[in-house]
């Protein structure tokens, strides 16, 4: 009993301590009344129950008291004790301390072998852990696992856990920009069920969905989801859903042209976010805001807020929130005219890329969802085994007479059973020994071809360099300055070539994101050259396609060809290039200059290079009249 009581007043002390936590929600507040009034234990371990439930709208100082309470008052191993471990791992995330979140998470599921189990808290706990993942910026890793969770989901018929894992699987692909990819995900949680009150309890499949129709250019559909999730949210009084639908409507508002109503949305969002104290997610507040001021001009506003972004991002190691915030920041710096630190925020973006990209390849992706698919098959298949199985049981039962016969049917349909599975099996492995020798085949061409191209480039500058070298040997003085400068200009020109093939042979892939990003930082600095010619860059990246590291050489040196062209051998006054990735790509330069004939009879043009490596790749040049004057290079192709 006296323990008992020492609970309740420590309780209380701990409620009075501070109270300006309780005004954030009516339901929060209304909650805490409950506690004051609680007139057993019973009704205490309820109220602590109820408060964790709370937990995307209340701050981390509060849910760490009711967590600590809820370790009091339940006993390990029991579900109740389990429901406060989940929140503790959501704690941790929330603090942004990823990494520990997820090693608590996944020490509680072994632990109690949760990974076995079908229950609703086992089912909460592994989506707990699957959203840990991600916001660690691993991906893969929770795509994989949430595929493990729907196949449980889907055994035991649990609708909600069936939606939330596609609330991750789609939220996975969003983080990597997969969209088409991510709405694919989203709407099979949208069509799975009927149920309205399920779908109130996850308000962010429509936020997501939202996102995703947002980034695709769908602003209309985006509005509507959006407002589905606002109203959902803020009948559950989720602080964390209102601040990120407010978020994905302001962004709807820019791209719909109406930025007085998007400031509003995302400054709301932003005092709502810290509040609570989501460091995930208030990172992201802050980019998209950051972005905005750049669109607005106000870049003092945008690039304070995005460095304290990135000195929180940087403290929690999150990858993916650190690429966003560095391309607002680089954005606020490029409308402000400071291209040295525009040149060193994009670095930096294609650095944190090339480690994103290693952590989360698209090809293992795809490997898991046809493993989920196949898992997916054999229990079909299991219980239809099952199913025929027992009928051929009832149907030996109803005729005992004939058991000699049945027996013998059975053994020769056993046997060739048995057949039919070697035929199968040695199919299979005939059939991966022959992918296994295409993947390697092609590999070895795809090296052969670098290292042809190495041999061209590189070795003409060599060839160059070496004939500088003897004629300086038989000249004066005054001759052998220019032929220095010539030295000069073609080791620079190895080094450079050299450069861009070493970064394409350290991937097995890479992505058009990557291609954009190595692009704008080679034509940030060929144009501090040219001061007089002015250029405009645009790119609208809606998937990103990846290429071989044969291929993203070529459209590489094609592009530099191509823009060399433009500025030595046109005279234009402006240059203009554009990227479009969807289903396909389509990248154009276009200058205001002579027009195509000068360049093509132009020494050096190397127009023929041009064809020759697009038809390589089984892609299309075109050149075309550039209105009122000058010439449009057109490339496209599907990968």
């Amino acid at each position: 009993m006296l323990q008992s009581f020492c609970k309740v007043l420590l309780l209380l002390l701990m409620l009075f301590c501070n109270n300006r936590v309780y005004a954030q929600t009516r339901t929060i507040d209304h909650i805490r009344r409950q506690f004051i009034t609680a007139g057993n234990e019973r009704e205490i371990k309820q109220a602590i129950l109820s408060m964790c439930d709370q937990f995307y709208s209340l701050s981390s100082d509060s849910l760490t008291r009711y967590i600590n309470l809820g370790k009091q008052y339940f006993s390990p191993g029991s579900d109740e004790y389990l429901k406060i471990m989940n929140f503790y791992s959501f704690l941790l995330f929330k603090s942004g301390k990823y990494h520990e979140g997820i090693e608590f998470s996944d020490s509680i599921l072994k632990l109690y072998k949760i990974r076995n189990r079908v229950d609703p808290v086992a089912m909460e706990l592994m989506s707990t852990y699957g959203g840990g993942l991600i916001r660690n910026g691993d991906n893969k890793e929770s795509i994989e696992h949430t595929f493990n969770v729907l196949e449980k989901a889907e055994k035991a018929n649990d609708t909600l856990t069936v939606i939330k894992s596609y609330v991750l699987l789609g939220w996975a692909n969003m983080e990597l920009n997969q969209y088409t990819e991510s709405i694919r995900w989203l709407q099979k949680g949208l069509n799975y069920t009927k149920n309205g009150k399920i779908f109130s309890n996850v308000p962010f499949l429509f936020s997501n969905i939202a996102s995703c129709y947002n980034n695709i250019g769908k602003y209309d559909s985006a509005l509507y989801f959006i407002n589905i999730s606002l109203k959902y949210n803020q009948e559950q009084e989720n602080l964390t859903g209102i601040a990120n639908s407010l978020n994905i409507r302001g962004d709807i508002y820019i791209n719909r042209n109406n930025p007085a109503a998007a400031e509003k949305d995302m400054e709301d969002a932003l005092a709502c976010r810290r509040k609570i104290g989501d460091l995930l997610y208030l990172t992201s507040d802050m980019a998209q805001l950051s972005a905005f001021y750049a669109s607005v001009n106000e870049t003092g506003k945008g690039i304070l807020i995005a460095k304290e972004g990135i000195d929180i991002a940087s403290k929690n190691r999150s990858l993916n929130k650190l690429i966003f915030l560095y391309s607002s920041l680089a954005e606020n710096y490029k409308v402000a005219k400071m291209p040295s630190q525009y040149a060193s925020s994009l670095e930096t973006i294609i650095r944190l890329k090339d480690s994103l990209y290693k952590r989360n390849s698209g090809e293992a992706i795809a490997e898991m969802e046809v493993k989920y698919q196949l898992q997916k098959q054999q229990n079909i298949i299991s219980k239809q085994n099952y199913a025929l199985t027992r009928s051929r049981y009832l149907i030996i039962g109803s005729v005992i007479l004939f058991i000699p016969g049945i027996i013998l049917a059975w053994v020769l349909y056993r046997n060739y059973r048995l057949s039919q599975q070697k035929k199968m099996e040695t199919a299979m492995a005939a059939q991966k020994l022959l992918s296994v020798k295409a993947i390697e085949t092609a590999r070895e061409q795809e090296r052969k071809r670098i290292a042809a191209d190495l041999h061209d480039n590189l070795g003409s500058y060599a060839a160059a360099i070496s004939a500088n070298v003897k004629y300086l040997q038989d000249i004066d003085v005054e001759e052998s300055n220019v032929n220095l400068q010539q030295l000069d200009a073609n080791a620079q020109s190895m080094v450079t070539q050299l450069s861009d093939t070493i970064w394409v042979l350290k991937n097995e892939h890479l992505p058009i994101t990557g291609l954009a990003d190595r692009f704008k930082l080679w034509l940030l600095r060929i144009m501090e050259n040219y001061p007089k010619i002015q250029y405009h860059y645009h790119e609208r990246i809606e998937e990103d396609i990846a290429f071989t590291p044969a291929r993203i050489l070529h459209i590489f040196l094609i592009l530099k060809e191509c823009v060399n062209n433009a500025l030595k051998h046109s005279g234009c006054s402006a240059l203009h290039i554009d990227f479009y990735s969807c289903n396909h790509w389509v990248i154009t330069i276009s200058d205001n200059g002579s027009g195509f004939e000068a360049i093509q009879y132009a020494r050096g043009s190397g127009i023929d290079n041009i064809k020759n490596r697009a038809a390589a790749s089984g892609w299309k040049v075109n050149w075309e009249k550039n209105e009122p004057n000058g010439t449009k290079v057109i490339i496209t192709g599907n990968g």
